[in-house]
């Protein structure tokens, strides 16, 4: 008889830590919302890893567009991008952001660009070591 009556405990222990675990990830989430500021002078527009510790990304810093290495150990300008490029990056997010699916001629030129970009890195990346 007292089988059940620990079963019962064991049964209503986990339902009540199901509970706790959903109120404090509902509760985390919402608060975040609070926590987290929305920047508007600096956006990172794209991101490609290179390593699974490093990436290159696409910075917009106050209007000016920047290729960018992330490594753990630092980060660093590889170059600024010229006006005929960023044009074809807000024209690429205009385009996407209005229908995602629909294929774009200037976004092949972005991902060629990013693709020649990783390239270089990943040289320069694998001399270093």
């Amino acid at each position: 008889m007292e089988l059940g009556v620990g079963l019962g405990y064991v049964v209503k222990s986990i339902f009540a830590l199901v509970v706790i675990i959903f109120i404090a990830n509902y509760s985390l989430k919402y608060l975040n919302t609070f926590m987290t500021k929305k920047g508007k002078a600096i956006r990172i527009i794209e991101r490609t890893a290179i390593t699974k510790n490093s990436s290159i990304c696409i910075v917009e810093i106050a209007g000016t567009y920047y290729v960018m290495s992330f490594t753990e150990t630092h980060n660093e300008i590889l170059r600024e991008l010229s006006d005929s490029e960023k044009e074809a990056i807000i024209q690429t997010q205009e385009v996407v952001e209005m229908d995602p699916k629909s294929p774009n001629p200037l976004n092949n030129n972005l991902i060629q660009l990013i693709q020649q970009l990783q390239t270089k890195y990943q040289n320069y990346y694998e001399k270093r070591k």
